[in-house]
């Protein structure tokens, strides 16, 4: 029997709910990851499977031999590096065991190869055209035109494919590419390579939440320079000014992601020796995991020692965030500030464990980062990085508590 079920929840959407009376330390729930990644900052130490970190001592098991790293250099037809050293530094391992699995789960070498395609680009110069003023004739041809409303979902989705085809089917769009960057581009491969060899894993990603809609709208409104025009926009018409005037008007955040794509299928796709390329990459699919992404994925963070408290998910201010995963059948333990979940980390496996006794048919949530701070920047933060306005037993309670020490 299974002790939680995904349950349409008022006001919530789908989340788990308990079919039982659950205990108080009970495993309700071990989620296994579509993709994990690892964080650039620490690679070098950080097992790409089992997420063991070694610091400040390396990992020492590498994802080739040096034999097999010249069978592959014949086969790409690359140039092997200077002194003798590996194409795949970046790709360790903490024993044999976790780097067999990896070379199971990479059955094609399609997540290897595209470490080493992100490996050998050269980090793309700032060339963003976003503070490119509309020439006064194009502003009033715009405001001749129809427009639409940023909160009708349908049209805004439409309106955003339309922005996405005019503004990449040119690659002259780039910004420098971080650490971070890198990660999500790594984690955005390793996604469509389980498309490529697991098709039905994928699937499950498709299930998960887009934010798409949701990014926009909060860096839209924050930026539009219509003040007459608030929370709408242009139905454009092709012509000579319609990408010139969609990069004035779209927030740099959404530019900088459309920037990203262009790198990730320069970089990923295009023809590279005998180095095998990612297939069908288009802005649709990078978008569907982009935007499921972000604020859907699990922080892989260091293990703390064994004394460290449950109510903590053995996370705390002085352990490293090693990388991040996405683990779809994790995603609707929706948030609460007092949660009645810990999630723990085994490996690369997420444990969800009931830290106090939890009703049947009550909901099972888990606290989405630190809410050790004050609710109303408890509440901030989940807004900006979860896109909603947390109304939990606890926020509504303090943030009634704090209006009356404020009256």
């Amino acid at each position: 029997m299974n002790l939680i079920e995904i349950a349409v929840l008022p006001g919530k959407g789908r989340g788990y709910r308990a079919t039982t009376t659950i205990a108080a330390g009970t495993v309700l729930h071990v989620s296994g990851p579509l993709a994990t990644t690892v964080s650039q900052e620490w690679i070098l130490e950080t097992c790409m499977w089992c997420f063991n970190f070694s610091y400040p001592k390396k990992q020492k098991i590498k994802v080739m031999t040096m034999q097999e790293e010249k069978a592959l250099i014949i086969q790409w037809k690359v140039s092997p590096k200077k002194n003798n050293s590996s194409l795949f530094k970046d790709m360790l391992f903490c024993s044999e065991s976790c780097k067999s699995q990896f070379k199971l789960h990479d059955k094609t070498s399609l997540i290897v190869a595209s470490h080493y395609r992100l490996d050998q680009q050269h980090k793309s110069s700032s060339n963003h055209t976003t503070d490119v003023p509309i020439p006064a004739h194009v502003q009033q041809s715009i405001e001749s035109i129809p427009w639409i409303s940023i909160d009708n979902n349908e049209l805004l989705t439409l309106w955003l494919e339309d922005a996405w085809d005019c503004i990449t089917k040119s690659d002259d769009i780039c910004r420098d590419i971080d650490d971070n960057d890198k990660a999500m581009c790594r984690l955005i491969a390793a996604c469509i390579s389980r498309k490529h060899n697991y098709p039905d894993h994928f699937e499950e990603l498709l299930v998960i939440q887009n934010n798409e809609l949701a990014h926009f709208r909060n860096h839209y409104t924050a930026s539009t320079s219509y003040s007459s025009r608030i929370n709408q926009l242009p139905i454009l018409k092709d012509g000579v000014n319609k990408r010139e005037t969609l990069l004035s008007m779209l927030p740099a955040e959404v530019v900088g992601v459309m920037a990203l794509y262009i790198f990730f299928a320069r970089t990923l796709t295009n023809p590279l020796n005998q180095v095998p390329a990612l297939a069908n990459v288009d802005h649709q699919l990078f978008r569907s995991i982009y935007f499921r992404e972000r604020a859907n994925s699990f922080g892989l963070w260091e293990l703390g020692d064994s004394g460290v408290s449950l109510a903590d998910g053995g996370v705390t201010d002085d352990l490293e965030l090693l990388g991040w995963g996405i683990y779809p059948s994790a995603v609707y333990f929706n948030h609460s500030c007092d949660a009645n979940v810990v999630k723990v980390r085994e490996g690369r496996q997420m444990k969800f464990i009931a830290r106090r006794t939890i009703e049947k048919d009550e909901e099972a949530c888990i606290s989405y980062g630190s809410v050790g701070e004050d609710v109303n920047d408890r509440r901030a933060r989940l807004l900006s990085h979860y896109h909603f306005l947390c109304q939990c037993t606890r926020c509504i309670q303090e943030g009634s508590q704090h209006n009356t020490i404020i009256r």
